[in-house]
Protein backbone atom coordinates (compact mmCIF):
# COMPACT_ATOMS: atom_id res chain seq x y z
CA UNK A 1 0.00 0.00 0.00
CA UNK A 2 2.80 2.44 0.95
CA UNK A 3 4.86 1.43 -2.09
CA UNK A 4 1.94 2.09 -4.41
CA UNK A 5 1.22 5.45 -2.77
CA UNK A 6 4.88 6.46 -3.13
CA UNK A 7 4.85 5.44 -6.80
CA UNK A 8 1.77 7.53 -7.48
CA UNK A 9 3.26 10.49 -5.62
CA UNK A 10 6.35 10.35 -7.86
CA UNK A 11 4.14 10.20 -10.93
CA UNK A 12 2.14 13.19 -9.70
CA UNK A 13 5.29 15.20 -9.04
CA UNK A 14 6.53 14.50 -12.55
CA UNK A 15 3.14 15.35 -14.06
CA UNK A 16 2.90 18.49 -11.95
CA UNK A 17 6.25 19.58 -13.37
CA UNK A 18 4.85 19.10 -16.83
CA UNK A 19 1.79 21.13 -15.86
CA UNK A 20 3.90 24.03 -14.56
CA UNK A 21 6.01 23.94 -17.72
CA UNK A 22 2.87 24.08 -19.86
CA UNK A 23 1.07 26.86 -18.00
CA UNK A 24 2.18 29.51 -20.48
CA UNK A 25 0.68 27.76 -23.51
CA UNK A 26 -2.90 28.55 -24.46
CA UNK A 27 -5.10 25.45 -24.85
CA UNK A 28 -6.43 24.63 -28.30
CA UNK A 29 -10.15 25.06 -28.98
CA UNK A 30 -10.92 21.40 -28.28
CA UNK A 31 -9.16 21.41 -24.90
CA UNK A 32 -10.63 24.81 -24.01
CA UNK A 33 -14.10 23.38 -24.61
CA UNK A 34 -13.33 20.34 -22.43
CA UNK A 35 -12.25 22.70 -19.62
CA UNK A 36 -15.37 24.82 -20.10
CA UNK A 37 -17.76 21.83 -20.03
CA UNK A 38 -16.09 20.47 -16.90
CA UNK A 39 -16.53 23.79 -15.10
CA UNK A 40 -20.28 23.57 -15.72
CA UNK A 41 -20.24 20.45 -13.54
CA UNK A 42 -18.01 22.02 -10.91
CA UNK A 43 -14.80 20.33 -12.08
CA UNK A 44 -11.64 22.45 -12.24
CA UNK A 45 -9.50 20.38 -14.58
CA UNK A 46 -6.69 22.92 -14.73
CA UNK A 47 -6.10 22.49 -10.99
CA UNK A 48 -5.23 18.80 -11.41
CA UNK A 49 -1.52 17.90 -11.62
CA UNK A 50 -2.19 15.29 -14.32
CA UNK A 51 -4.45 17.45 -16.51
CA UNK A 52 -1.81 18.77 -18.94
CA UNK A 53 -0.58 15.25 -19.64
CA UNK A 54 -4.20 14.18 -20.22
CA UNK A 55 -4.79 17.07 -22.63
CA UNK A 56 -1.72 16.05 -24.64
CA UNK A 57 -2.93 12.44 -24.68
CA UNK A 58 -6.31 13.54 -26.08
CA UNK A 59 -4.59 15.59 -28.78
CA UNK A 60 -2.38 12.60 -29.64
CA UNK A 61 -5.46 10.49 -30.42
CA UNK A 62 -6.76 13.19 -32.76
CA UNK A 63 -3.37 13.34 -34.51
CA UNK A 64 -3.26 9.54 -34.78
CA UNK A 65 -6.56 9.53 -36.65
CA UNK A 66 -5.06 11.80 -39.33
CA UNK A 67 -2.41 9.19 -40.10
CA UNK A 68 -4.44 6.02 -40.12
CA UNK A 69 -2.82 2.83 -41.35
CA UNK A 70 -5.05 0.52 -43.37
CA UNK A 71 -6.02 -2.74 -41.68
CA UNK A 72 -7.83 -5.68 -43.22
CA UNK A 73 -11.24 -5.97 -41.55
CA UNK A 74 -12.96 -7.76 -44.44
CA UNK A 75 -13.47 -10.96 -42.41
CA UNK A 76 -14.02 -9.25 -39.07
CA UNK A 77 -17.43 -9.74 -37.43
CA UNK A 78 -16.76 -10.19 -33.70
CA UNK A 79 -17.71 -7.55 -31.13
CA UNK A 80 -15.38 -7.33 -28.15
CA UNK A 81 -17.20 -6.15 -25.01
CA UNK A 82 -14.37 -6.63 -22.50
CA UNK A 83 -11.38 -4.79 -23.90
CA UNK A 84 -9.27 -1.94 -22.61
CA UNK A 85 -7.19 1.01 -23.64
CA UNK A 86 -4.38 2.59 -21.64
CA UNK A 87 -4.01 6.35 -22.23
CA UNK A 88 -0.43 7.47 -21.78
CA UNK A 89 -1.26 9.81 -18.88
CA UNK A 90 -3.17 7.01 -17.12
CA UNK A 91 -0.25 4.63 -17.63
CA UNK A 92 1.95 7.13 -15.76
CA UNK A 93 -0.51 7.27 -12.86
CA UNK A 94 -1.05 3.48 -12.63
CA UNK A 95 2.25 1.61 -13.11
CA UNK A 96 0.79 -1.62 -11.65
CA UNK A 97 -2.56 -3.30 -12.26
CA UNK A 98 -3.58 -6.27 -10.15
CA UNK A 99 0.02 -6.65 -8.98
CA UNK A 100 1.47 -6.83 -12.50
CA UNK A 101 2.99 -4.08 -14.66
CA UNK A 102 0.32 -2.08 -16.47
CA UNK A 103 0.69 -2.84 -20.19
CA UNK A 104 1.63 -0.16 -22.67
CA UNK A 105 -0.92 0.49 -25.40
CA UNK A 106 -1.19 2.17 -28.75
CA UNK A 107 -4.13 2.56 -31.08
CA UNK A 108 -2.09 1.08 -33.95
CA UNK A 109 -1.35 -2.09 -31.98
CA UNK A 110 -4.96 -2.31 -30.90
CA UNK A 111 -6.31 -2.04 -34.44
CA UNK A 112 -3.82 -4.64 -35.63
CA UNK A 113 -4.92 -6.96 -32.79
CA UNK A 114 -8.54 -6.50 -33.88
CA UNK A 115 -7.79 -7.23 -37.52
CA UNK A 116 -5.75 -10.32 -36.60
CA UNK A 117 -8.55 -11.69 -34.40
CA UNK A 118 -11.58 -11.00 -36.60
CA UNK A 119 -12.85 -8.23 -34.30
CA UNK A 120 -14.81 -5.48 -36.04
CA UNK A 121 -15.64 -3.36 -32.97
CA UNK A 122 -14.39 -2.95 -29.43
CA UNK A 123 -16.43 -1.50 -26.54
CA UNK A 124 -13.54 0.08 -24.64
CA UNK A 125 -13.44 0.35 -20.87
CA UNK A 126 -10.67 1.59 -18.62
CA UNK A 127 -9.43 -1.27 -16.46
CA UNK A 128 -9.09 -1.14 -12.70
CA UNK A 129 -8.55 1.14 -10.83
CA UNK A 130 -10.20 3.56 -13.26
CA UNK A 131 -10.94 6.80 -11.43
CA UNK A 132 -10.25 5.14 -8.05
CA UNK A 133 -6.55 5.98 -8.03
CA UNK A 134 -6.60 8.46 -5.15
CA UNK A 135 -8.62 7.01 -2.26
CA UNK A 136 -10.66 9.62 -0.45
CA UNK A 137 -9.81 12.47 -2.82
CA UNK A 138 -13.08 13.38 -4.50
CA UNK A 139 -11.68 16.23 -6.60
CA UNK A 140 -8.95 14.04 -8.12
CA UNK A 141 -11.29 11.08 -8.67
CA UNK A 142 -13.97 13.19 -10.36
CA UNK A 143 -11.42 15.06 -12.46
CA UNK A 144 -9.68 11.85 -13.51
CA UNK A 145 -13.00 10.29 -14.55
CA UNK A 146 -13.82 13.32 -16.72
CA UNK A 147 -10.40 13.31 -18.39
CA UNK A 148 -10.58 9.58 -19.09
CA UNK A 149 -14.06 9.95 -20.55
CA UNK A 150 -13.02 12.85 -22.78
CA UNK A 151 -10.11 10.71 -23.97
CA UNK A 152 -12.43 7.76 -24.68
CA UNK A 153 -14.83 10.04 -26.53
CA UNK A 154 -11.99 11.30 -28.71
CA UNK A 155 -11.00 7.71 -29.47
CA UNK A 156 -14.55 6.97 -30.57
CA UNK A 157 -14.77 10.15 -32.67
CA UNK A 158 -11.45 9.39 -34.34
CA UNK A 159 -12.30 5.74 -35.10
CA UNK A 160 -16.12 5.61 -35.23
CA UNK A 161 -16.26 2.30 -37.11
CA UNK A 162 -14.07 0.49 -34.57
CA UNK A 163 -14.65 1.81 -31.06
CA UNK A 164 -17.41 2.56 -28.59
CA UNK A 165 -16.87 2.94 -24.86
CA UNK A 166 -18.07 2.50 -21.30
CA UNK A 167 -17.73 5.75 -19.35
CA UNK A 168 -15.62 5.77 -16.17
CA UNK A 169 -17.67 6.47 -13.04
CA UNK A 170 -16.16 8.37 -10.06
CA UNK A 171 -17.99 6.38 -7.40
CA UNK A 172 -18.49 6.35 -4.43
CA UNK A 173 -19.18 10.07 -5.00
CA UNK A 174 -22.82 9.70 -6.06
CA UNK A 175 -23.67 13.28 -7.01
CA UNK A 176 -20.56 13.66 -9.15
CA UNK A 177 -21.00 10.19 -10.64
CA UNK A 178 -24.55 10.97 -11.73
CA UNK A 179 -23.42 14.21 -13.37
CA UNK A 180 -20.67 12.26 -15.12
CA UNK A 181 -23.09 9.57 -16.25
CA UNK A 182 -25.49 12.12 -17.75
CA UNK A 183 -22.68 14.01 -19.47
CA UNK A 184 -21.01 10.87 -20.83
CA UNK A 185 -24.24 9.31 -22.10
CA UNK A 186 -25.84 12.44 -23.55
CA UNK A 187 -22.86 14.54 -24.69
CA UNK A 188 -19.93 12.18 -25.22
CA UNK A 189 -21.78 9.25 -26.79
CA UNK A 190 -20.88 6.61 -24.20
CA UNK A 191 -22.61 3.30 -24.85
CA UNK A 192 -22.65 2.29 -21.17
CA UNK A 193 -21.05 2.86 -17.79
CA UNK A 194 -17.94 1.24 -16.34
CA UNK A 195 -18.09 0.10 -12.71
CA UNK A 196 -15.72 -1.79 -10.42
CA UNK A 197 -16.67 -4.64 -8.10
CA UNK A 198 -16.09 -2.20 -5.25
CA UNK A 199 -15.46 1.53 -5.12
CA UNK A 200 -13.23 2.52 -2.23
CA UNK A 201 -14.51 -0.45 -0.24
CA UNK A 202 -18.20 -0.06 -1.06
CA UNK A 203 -19.53 -3.04 -3.00
CA UNK A 204 -22.22 -2.31 -5.56
CA UNK A 205 -25.15 -3.35 -3.36
CA UNK A 206 -24.04 -1.15 -0.48
CA UNK A 207 -26.63 1.36 0.69
CA UNK A 208 -24.05 4.13 0.17
CA UNK A 209 -24.37 3.62 -3.61
CA UNK A 210 -28.16 3.22 -3.71
CA UNK A 211 -28.78 6.87 -4.75
CA UNK A 212 -26.65 6.30 -7.85
CA UNK A 213 -28.56 3.21 -8.98
CA UNK A 214 -31.92 4.73 -8.05
CA UNK A 215 -31.27 7.69 -10.35
CA UNK A 216 -29.72 5.55 -13.08
CA UNK A 217 -32.82 3.38 -13.05
CA UNK A 218 -35.46 6.11 -12.79
CA UNK A 219 -34.27 9.54 -13.91
CA UNK A 220 -31.36 9.38 -16.36
CA UNK A 221 -32.93 9.19 -19.84
CA UNK A 222 -32.07 6.68 -22.52
CA UNK A 223 -32.30 3.43 -20.58
CA UNK A 224 -32.00 0.60 -20.11
CA UNK A 225 -28.42 1.48 -19.18
CA UNK A 226 -25.66 -1.13 -19.40
CA UNK A 227 -23.04 -1.29 -16.66
CA UNK A 228 -19.92 -3.38 -17.11
CA UNK A 229 -18.56 -4.66 -13.78
CA UNK A 230 -14.81 -5.15 -13.72
CA UNK A 231 -12.99 -6.78 -10.81
CA UNK A 232 -10.58 -4.71 -8.77
CA UNK A 233 -8.50 -5.24 -5.66
CA UNK A 234 -10.57 -6.05 -2.57
CA UNK A 235 -10.75 -3.11 -0.20
CA UNK A 236 -12.06 -2.90 3.34
CA UNK A 237 -13.21 0.12 5.30
CA UNK A 238 -11.91 0.19 8.87
CA UNK A 239 -11.96 2.64 11.81
CA UNK A 240 -15.70 3.17 11.40
CA UNK A 241 -15.28 3.68 7.69
CA UNK A 242 -12.70 6.44 7.93
CA UNK A 243 -9.80 4.39 6.54
CA UNK A 244 -9.35 1.96 3.65
CA UNK A 245 -7.04 -1.05 3.54
CA UNK A 246 -6.28 -3.59 0.81
CA UNK A 247 -7.89 -6.88 1.84
CA UNK A 248 -6.22 -9.48 -0.39
CA UNK A 249 -5.63 -12.28 2.14
CA UNK A 250 -2.97 -14.12 0.09
CA UNK A 251 0.62 -13.51 -0.92
CA UNK A 252 -0.32 -13.70 -4.60
CA UNK A 253 -1.01 -10.75 -6.92
CA UNK A 254 -4.64 -9.61 -6.88
CA UNK A 255 -5.05 -10.25 -10.59
CA UNK A 256 -3.94 -13.88 -10.29
CA UNK A 257 -7.07 -15.34 -8.64
CA UNK A 258 -8.59 -12.73 -6.33
CA UNK A 259 -10.38 -11.00 -9.22
CA UNK A 260 -12.64 -14.06 -9.56
CA UNK A 261 -13.60 -13.89 -5.90
CA UNK A 262 -14.19 -10.14 -6.22
CA UNK A 263 -16.67 -10.77 -9.03
CA UNK A 264 -18.44 -13.38 -6.92
CA UNK A 265 -18.63 -10.99 -3.96
CA UNK A 266 -20.02 -8.20 -6.12
CA UNK A 267 -22.69 -10.38 -7.71
CA UNK A 268 -23.66 -11.85 -4.34
CA UNK A 269 -23.97 -8.32 -2.95
CA UNK A 270 -26.09 -7.18 -5.89
CA UNK A 271 -28.43 -10.13 -5.32
CA UNK A 272 -28.73 -10.02 -1.52
CA UNK A 273 -29.20 -6.24 -1.49
CA UNK A 274 -31.79 -6.75 -4.26
CA UNK A 275 -30.09 -4.03 -6.30
CA UNK A 276 -30.08 -6.49 -9.20
CA UNK A 277 -33.78 -7.20 -8.72
CA UNK A 278 -35.17 -3.72 -7.97
CA UNK A 279 -33.55 -1.74 -10.76
CA UNK A 280 -35.02 -3.31 -13.88
CA UNK A 281 -33.87 -0.45 -16.12
CA UNK A 282 -30.22 -1.39 -15.52
CA UNK A 283 -28.43 -4.18 -17.40
CA UNK A 284 -25.18 -5.77 -16.31
CA UNK A 285 -22.14 -7.08 -18.18
CA UNK A 286 -20.12 -9.30 -15.86
CA UNK A 287 -16.48 -10.19 -16.48
CA UNK A 288 -14.93 -13.64 -16.85
CA UNK A 289 -18.29 -15.51 -17.13
CA UNK A 290 -19.09 -14.55 -13.57
CA UNK A 291 -15.76 -15.47 -11.98
CA UNK A 292 -16.31 -17.70 -8.93
CA UNK A 293 -20.00 -16.81 -8.63
CA UNK A 294 -21.45 -20.13 -9.89
CA UNK A 295 -19.53 -21.97 -7.16
CA UNK A 296 -21.36 -20.03 -4.42
CA UNK A 297 -24.78 -19.36 -5.94
CA UNK A 298 -26.59 -22.31 -4.38
CA UNK A 299 -24.84 -21.69 -1.08
CA UNK A 300 -26.63 -18.42 -0.41
CA UNK A 301 -29.76 -18.71 -2.58
CA UNK A 302 -31.09 -22.20 -1.89
CA UNK A 303 -33.81 -22.06 0.70
CA UNK A 304 -34.38 -18.33 0.28
CA UNK A 305 -37.74 -18.87 -1.40
CA UNK A 306 -38.98 -15.89 -3.38
CA UNK A 307 -35.51 -14.28 -3.51
CA UNK A 308 -34.06 -17.26 -5.38
CA UNK A 309 -36.79 -17.10 -8.03
CA UNK A 310 -36.42 -13.34 -8.53
CA UNK A 311 -32.64 -13.56 -8.58
CA UNK A 312 -32.67 -16.36 -11.17
CA UNK A 313 -34.98 -14.34 -13.40
CA UNK A 314 -32.63 -11.35 -13.26
CA UNK A 315 -29.42 -13.38 -13.62
CA UNK A 316 -30.81 -15.15 -16.68
CA UNK A 317 -32.26 -12.11 -18.48
CA UNK A 318 -30.66 -8.80 -17.42
CA UNK A 319 -27.11 -10.01 -16.87
CA UNK A 320 -24.63 -10.89 -19.63
CA UNK A 321 -21.35 -12.73 -19.04
CA UNK A 322 -18.19 -12.08 -21.07
CA UNK A 323 -15.64 -14.69 -22.07
CA UNK A 324 -12.43 -12.83 -21.10
CA UNK A 325 -9.62 -15.21 -20.19
CA UNK A 326 -9.37 -19.03 -20.41
CA UNK A 327 -13.04 -19.46 -19.52
CA UNK A 328 -14.37 -21.78 -22.25
CA UNK A 329 -12.31 -24.87 -21.53
CA UNK A 330 -14.49 -25.75 -18.52
CA UNK A 331 -15.32 -22.73 -16.35
CA UNK A 332 -18.36 -21.52 -18.31
CA UNK A 333 -20.06 -24.88 -17.83
CA UNK A 334 -20.60 -24.00 -14.18
CA UNK A 335 -22.54 -20.93 -15.26
CA UNK A 336 -24.57 -22.82 -17.86
CA UNK A 337 -25.32 -25.49 -15.25
CA UNK A 338 -27.53 -22.95 -13.49
CA UNK A 339 -29.71 -22.55 -16.56
CA UNK A 340 -28.22 -19.32 -17.86
CA UNK A 341 -29.23 -19.27 -21.55
CA UNK A 342 -26.56 -18.96 -24.23
CA UNK A 343 -28.18 -15.67 -25.28
CA UNK A 344 -26.48 -14.12 -22.22
CA UNK A 345 -22.96 -15.03 -23.33
CA UNK A 346 -20.79 -12.37 -24.99
CA UNK A 347 -17.23 -12.20 -26.25
CA UNK A 348 -14.43 -10.40 -24.43
CA UNK A 349 -10.69 -10.50 -25.13
CA UNK A 350 -9.31 -8.52 -22.14
CA UNK A 351 -6.72 -6.96 -24.47
CA UNK A 352 -4.07 -5.77 -23.62
CA UNK A 353 -4.10 -7.12 -20.03
CA UNK A 354 -4.62 -10.87 -20.37
CA UNK A 355 -1.71 -13.16 -19.55
CA UNK A 356 -3.39 -15.98 -21.50
CA UNK A 357 -3.04 -16.07 -25.31
CA UNK A 358 -5.96 -14.25 -26.91
CA UNK A 359 -6.14 -16.60 -29.89
CA UNK A 360 -6.33 -19.68 -27.64
CA UNK A 361 -9.14 -18.17 -25.56
CA UNK A 362 -11.19 -17.44 -28.70
CA UNK A 363 -10.44 -20.87 -30.16
CA UNK A 364 -11.81 -22.51 -27.02
CA UNK A 365 -15.15 -20.87 -27.83
CA UNK A 366 -14.97 -21.95 -31.46
CA UNK A 367 -14.19 -25.54 -30.38
CA UNK A 368 -16.78 -25.73 -27.58
CA UNK A 369 -18.85 -28.88 -28.12
CA UNK A 370 -21.58 -27.67 -25.75
CA UNK A 371 -22.62 -24.77 -28.02
CA UNK A 372 -24.16 -24.94 -31.49
CA UNK A 373 -22.72 -22.98 -34.39
CA UNK A 374 -25.62 -20.56 -34.21
CA UNK A 375 -25.00 -20.02 -30.49
CA UNK A 376 -21.31 -19.34 -31.13
CA UNK A 377 -22.12 -16.83 -33.86
CA UNK A 378 -24.54 -15.06 -31.55
CA UNK A 379 -21.94 -15.04 -28.75
CA UNK A 380 -19.36 -13.39 -30.98
CA UNK A 381 -21.70 -11.00 -32.79
CA UNK A 382 -25.34 -10.38 -31.88
CA UNK A 383 -25.81 -11.10 -28.17
CA UNK A 384 -23.90 -7.93 -27.30
CA UNK A 385 -26.14 -5.95 -29.65
CA UNK A 386 -29.16 -7.31 -27.80
CA UNK A 387 -27.55 -6.32 -24.49
CA UNK A 388 -27.15 -2.71 -25.63
CA UNK A 389 -30.32 -2.62 -27.71
CA UNK A 390 -28.41 -1.45 -30.77
CA UNK A 391 -27.55 -2.63 -34.20
CA UNK A 392 -24.10 -1.24 -34.84
CA UNK A 393 -23.35 1.43 -35.99
CA UNK A 394 -25.17 2.40 -32.85
CA UNK A 395 -28.84 2.94 -33.75
CA UNK A 396 -31.44 1.82 -31.21
CA UNK A 397 -33.78 -0.90 -32.37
Amino acid sequence: MLLRAASRLLCLLALAGDAIAGVQSKPCAQIANIIKEAKKDGIDLEALPFAQAAFRSIEEIEETAKNQTRYDFRNASRIDVHVHAVPSFYYDLVPLTGGSPTPEWSVYEHLQFMADNDITRGIISISTPGATVFYGNEAYSVGLARLLNEWLAELKRSFPDRFDFFAVMPLPYNTAALKEAEYALSSLGALGLGLLTNHEGYYLGNAALAPFFEALNNTIPGGPHVCIVHPTEPLMRVDNGSSIIVANPTIYPTGFVEYYFETARALMDLVLSQTLIKYTNVRWSIAHVGGAFPAIEDRFLKGSGALEKLAKQALNSRVWYDSAGPTYFAQVKGLLGYGVPSSQLVYGSDFPYSHFPYEAAAKAIVDADFLTQLEKTALFETNVEDMFGVRFHGHKH
